[in-house]
């Protein structure tokens, strides 16, 4: 058992992930000035949902904690109702 060479070349080194930001965008609810999300208004919460169907965080809708609860609620009666799809494929 002799030493044991290993080609360095072909070692890879790990890369860094890079996260992606997201951009923050304006306040969509305050610029309507509204203060209660209707379920059945499906158009404004359709802003609120990515194209897969998941609900978009706060950072990139630009919704306060208390606007993001109530978008929340209203998306998931909404689904419950059946006038939103739970997942879009």
């Amino acid at each position: 058992m002799g030493n044991i060479r290993i080609n360095k070349s072909k070692l890879k080194k790990k890369k860094k992930k890079r996260t992606r930001t997201l951009l923050p965008v304006q306040n969509k609810l305050s610029k309507d000035q509204r203060d209660f999300i209707d379920y059945k208004d499906v158009d404004t919460l359709s802003r609120f949902i990515s194209g897969v169907g998941k609900i978009l965080p706060r950072k990139r809708t630009g919704t306060s904690h208390k606007e993001q609860a109530m978008v929340r609620d209203a998306v998931k009666l909404a689904r419950f109702m059946a006038l939103l799809p739970f997942v879009n494929k």
